[in-house]
């Protein structure tokens, strides 16, 4: 699995259920980065997404009947194919990035006021192996694992 997520310098994932930044860089990124691939979200990201084209998009929910426009509900971690893209929120990180054998991070240049949080122990295990894109807005990296996840 491959986690994608986007940061604020102060370490901001998220507010309100949404992103409290608006990076057209990070999102042509995301977009160009998730298209025709399986993505998996939580509801509350899910919620908070425009529709987005072109994705297999998989909710991960504790409610196992929930159903979602243009989606697939899934209730057991077990139940996302091991070729998704992890994409948030953080509940959804910590249940998954030990999974995951890379992490592209857009560490948006900016401090903003948020409600959810860059987990740094998300980055335990992995290295830096790449810096994709860098800006004055933003910079994109990539990170591989290195240490077993068991």
């Amino acid at each position: 699995m491959i986690a994608i997520v986007a940061r604020s310098a102060n370490g901001v994932i998220g507010k309100d259920g949404g992103l409290p930044w608006r990076c057209k860089g990070d999102l042509q990124f995301f977009k160009r980065t998730t298209m025709d691939r399986k993505i998996v979200v939580g509801r509350t990201t899910f919620e908070g997404l425009p529709p987005l084209k072109g994705r297999e998009i998989f909710v991960l929910t504790r409610n196992p009947a929930a159903c979602f426009e243009g989606a697939v509900a899934v209730s057991n971690p077990v139940e996302v194919p091991a070729d998704a893209m992890v994409c948030g929120g953080a509940a959804i990180y910590d249940l998954l990035i030990p999974q995951c054998e890379q992490l592209l991070v857009t560490t948006v240049n900016k401090e903003v006021e948020g409600d959810t949080f860059f987990n740094g122990q998300w980055l335990e295990g992995f290295e830096p192996v790449d810096t994709i894109e860098e800006t004055d807005e933003y910079s994109i990296v990539s990170y591989r694992r290195t240490a077993s996840r068991f």
